[in-house]
């Protein structure tokens, strides 16, 4: 019992932690046969460069996004904007968003000195706010809310900024959000991606021994709700502990059609 124990504390520790995976998700927009690749990363809850963030450079550079979306806790301390910044300056090249989640909140880091980072390496701060793009002819929005648990997300304010009438994609770093009824000005939101909850960390299948004040009913994977359809990454980090059993860290490809 006790060796097995072990076994399982230093996979938990030592392997899974590492163990990034990649999943990919499909939506039709009307896209007139373009496809438009967005790269989720959420959680990374950067301290340095190590095992976990060159793995997922690696999977990023592969897969080739023309997207990639931060969607918050990129970083946990006031203290990890060098870790940031070595990590922006390694991206390759593509759109870049970035949302905040709650440790960008609780942290105690100057948001306008973050901001002015993220400026730098060409990335935009989303927080109740809304980019327009056009692809292959077709208007697009990529929408980015202040965070749930810490923040002040306004759906309101950040709609008015879309593209009447194109197809939304909305980025909310905490999923409890999504179960809140919706306003009338939903919009066209075809897709919401989220992060916060880790997965628990510790889960089997969808039974997390934890999620964190703000994930609602949500651990990981795509739901149906009153918004539409939802996924909540895993996160590519760890918080509070750093282990992992049953969680996979996770980036998410999700391909627009």
């Amino acid at each position: 019992m006790a060796l097995t124990v072990a076994l399982l504390l230093g996979y938990g520790f030592l392997i899974e932690p590492r163990w990034v995976v990649v999943t990919s998700l499909q939506k039709q927009v009307g896209l007139k046969g373009a496809i438009f690749k967005i790269a989720q990363l959420s959680d990374l809850h950067l301290s340095g460069m190590g095992e976990v963030e060159e793995a997922t450079l690696r999977h990023v550079k592969a897969l080739q996004p023309d997207l990639i979306l931060l969607t918050g806790d990129v970083i946990a301390d006031r203290h990890a904007l060098p870790a940031l910044e070595d990590f922006l300056k390694s991206l390759p090249a593509a759109i870049k968003v970035a949302t905040l989640g709650n440790w960008e909140h609780w942290s105690g880091v100057d948001l306008q000195q973050l901001s002015a980072l993220y400026k730098r390496h060409q990335v935009r701060l989303l927080v109740n706010a809304c980019m327009p793009l056009v692809v292959n002819g077709v208007q697009l929005s990529v929408s980015g809310l202040d965070d749930y648990t810490a923040g002040q997300p306004d759906l309101v304010r950040t709609l008015q900024q879309c593209t009447p009438g194109a197809p939304i994609i909305l980025a909310q770093h905490s999923p409890g959000m999504f179960d809140e009824a919706p306003s009338p000005e939903l919009g066209q939101i075809v897709y919401s991606l989220a992060g916060h909850t880790h997965g628990g960390q510790v889960a089997i299948g969808q039974n997390a021994l934890f999620t964190p004040r703000g994930s609602g009913r949500y651990v990981a994977g795509s739901y149906q709700t009153a918004w539409g359809d939802l996924y909540v990454s895993r996160g590519i980090g760890t918080s509070v502990i750093p282990l992992r059993i049953g969680a996979r860290p996770e980036m998410v490809l999700l391909e627009l059609r």
